[in-house]
């Protein structure tokens, strides 16, 4: 596999570490997120845009061990890194290039306490205006791009007209990267030159930004005492969640969302005469929310009754007023 010096560089930025301190922290609270033997898998792609090569191919990375964490991490070289094992996704070993090529990012971080990993990152890794964005809860992310790069012949240097963009992403739960994205671009044509990705696979849930799909039934009215009346929601998503069901606003039903389209049912008989205000949110699993709200209407029988009383009445003198009037002529 051929792999040039260009793309090899640019996964090196992460590798230029400074050798500033941040202050300790007594208790940073880490922890590793996976054991020796865990395995993931990703899609790596790689293309030099100008034509050299293109390449795609699903690998998996297997942990060899997890270093014991230092109780006082005060830099980001601070952090162990373990060798790892690289595989095509047929078991075969990647070449030692591609070790290398791979090797030099921190492929797993420990977890527990982001804020101070943000703060070292920040500090410590040598990156100038490094970006994190915090509004995801499952990722720990950031970006960072730089001008002062360029390319001559095969190699990326300081100080020219090329810009690298770099976006970094590792899953919280685990702590272990799911997405390195590195895009060379020519900052006077605007062209790209080329580009590094290597995604995680397997995490489309954690990645959902679709919300879910529910029905909307109609109100209800019914006179008190009758039947036979519910409310059903059908909710439709991919990655399942929970619901919750509320009356006036407060929660009288709630579980788990067992499969892709479910429908949930409340029966609304036996409510007191007057309006009653009913709501439903469902959560899909990266945490959006579709709601809906029904009405039910419970109306008096003995104002219906006293009303068709009146109406009844009201015709039956209107007839025989009609009669004594015929009666006179």
């Amino acid at each position: 596999m051929k792999y040039t010096i260009a793309l090899l560089m640019i996964l090196l930025i992460l590798s230029s570490m400074s050798t500033t301190s941040t202050p300790a922290t007594m208790d940073q609270g880490f922890e590793w997120g996976y054991n020796t033997g865990d395995r993931f898998y990703f899609i790596l792609n790689a293309d030099e845009i100008d034509g050299f090569f293109i390449f795609e191919e699903v690998i998996y990375i297997e942990a060899n061990s997890t270093t014991a964490i230092p109780n006082s991490i005060t830099n980001w070289t601070d952090i162990p890194t373990d060798n790892l094992n690289f595989y095509y996704s047929n078991g075969t070993p990647l070449g030692t290039d591609v070790n290398h090529f791979l090797g030099v990012l921190n492929f797993g971080l420990p977890i527990g306490n982001w804020t101070f990993l943000s703060e070292l990152a920040e500090d410590t890794i040598g990156l100038s205006d490094i970006i994190f964005h915090p509004e995801n809860p499952f990722f720990w992310a950031y970006h960072w791009e730089d001008d002062n790069w360029t390319r001559s012949d095969e190699r990326w240097d300081f100080a020219s007209n090329y810009s690298i963009e770099l976006n970094v992403d590792y899953l919280k739960l685990d702590g272990f990267i799911s997405r390195y994205f590195a895009f060379g671009r020519n900052r006077t044509t605007g062209e790209g030159t080329a580009f590094i990705e290597i995604e995680r696979m397997h995490l489309e849930k954690y990645r959902d930004f679709t919300y879910p799909d529910i029905s909307h039934p109609e109100d209800i009215e019914y006179t008190f005492g009758q039947t036979g009346h519910s409310i059903t929601w059908s909710a439709t998503d991919e990655f399942l969640g929970s619901y919750r069901i509320f009356k006036h606003g407060l929660e009288v039903v709630s579980g788990d969302w067992n499969s892709p389209t479910e429908e949930f049912t409340i029966s609304v008989d036996g409510l007191d005469i007057g309006l009653h205000h009913y709501t439903i949110d469902v959560i899909d699993f990266r945490g959006h929310v579709s709601h809906d709200e029904v009405y039910v209407r419970v109306s008096d029988p003995t104002q219906d009754y006293s009303i068709s009383v009146s109406l009844v009445g009201g015709i039956g003198i209107i007839i025989l007023g009609a009669v004594v009037v015929l009666r006179k002529r």
